[in-house]
């Protein structure tokens, strides 16, 4: 990763679900942000057309809890007749408790298409490097806890209660960093369910060791695991 472009930040709350597609109508979350979930967490705070921010890793910065949620839904996917008639369902998940997360990622170029001399070409947009200005405006921007939205952990009745810069404690005076985890095998993470607006889920093999997921790697490669 260019340390040039790095940014970053922590998020920590009461809660948090980010569900494993495998699991159903039970759903039970994955101990880690998806791919899709951190960028959007990135981009709630800063988006430009011309570049964007790629998650590359993330630190698990408390110890990792899973406690059941019942919770009445109201949606959509309700049954015909339950709907009609206005009824809901208890909808049971495993979701985990007292999070906090260090995500990092890096900012890059968005590219397009262009046709020159009979061949397709890629050139930056506007002919311009973007990603100088989009870092300085992303660590402004969360320093001064400015968002376009609020960002959620998972689902979006579960706000955080913080989201900001990395800090040295919490609120109880403990110290922050990535907790002891040992190895964790994701056989199956979800990264994205959605390819050029078509529905195509996408998943790849992790591991999470003492803490760390890399989002780029299978294993969090030695300099990641150095730079904690």
């Amino acid at each position: 990763m260019n340390k040039e472009y790095s940014v970053g930040f922590e998020i920590a709350g009461p809660a948090a679900m980010f569900t494993r597609p495998d699991t159903g109508s039970t759903p039970i979350s994955y101990p880690i942000p998806t791919f899709s979930a951190a960028k959007g967490m990135f981009e709630a705070v800063a988006w430009l057309p011309h570049a964007y921010i790629r998650p590359t890793r993330v630190e698990i910065c408390k110890p990792i809890r899973f406690e059941r949620y019942i919770t009445n839904y109201g949606g959509p996917l309700r049954k015909g007749k339950d709907i009609r008639q206005g009824n809901s369902y208890q909808l049971i998940a495993t979701i985990l408790i007292d999070v906090c997360y260090r995500i990092h990622g890096e900012v890059r170029m968005k590219q397009m298409s262009t046709r020159g001399n009979g061949k397709t070409q890629l050139r930056n947009r506007r002919g311009k490097d973007w990603r100088l200005r989009f870092k300085k405006l992303f660590d402004e921007r969360i320093e001064n806890g400015k968002t376009f939205y609020t960002p959620c952990l998972g689902w979006k009745e579960f706000v955080p209660s913080y989201f900001g810069t990395f800090r040295g404690r919490d609120e109880q005076g403990q110290k922050i960093g990535p907790v002891t985890t040992g190895e964790i095998h994701i056989p199956a993470m979800l990264i994205s369910m959605w390819d050029r607006r078509q529905y195509k889920p996408s998943f790849c093999e992790r591991w999470i060791l003492d803490g760390v997921m890399s989002y780029e790697h299978k294993r969090p490669p030695k300099e990641v695991s150095d730079a904690k």
